[in-house]
């Protein structure tokens, strides 16, 4: 576990790896997405504890367009 860090960790469609990646990817410095298992899914995502309240918000909005569960917080 990251002490300098806040993860989560989600189990999205496998095909919509790429477009989270993409997304994060987009907000420079913001969080880092590691895909944990592709098979099933899964992604972790890193981010500073100065942000947790935006990537928090961001998800909730991800949750809208695409389905995704939070498997750890």
């Amino acid at each position: 576990m990251h002490t300098d860090s806040v993860q989560w960790i989600l189990e999205v469609d496998k095909r919509d790896i790429a477009y989270i990646v993409g997304l994060f990817d987009a907000y420079d410095d913001f969080a880092v997405v590691r895909t944990l298992d592709p098979a099933r899914g899964h992604i972790e995502l890193m981010a500073s504890p100065d942000y947790v309240g935006e990537i928090a918000k961001l998800i909730e909005r991800l949750a809208e367009e695409i389905p995704l569960r939070i498997l750890k917080q």
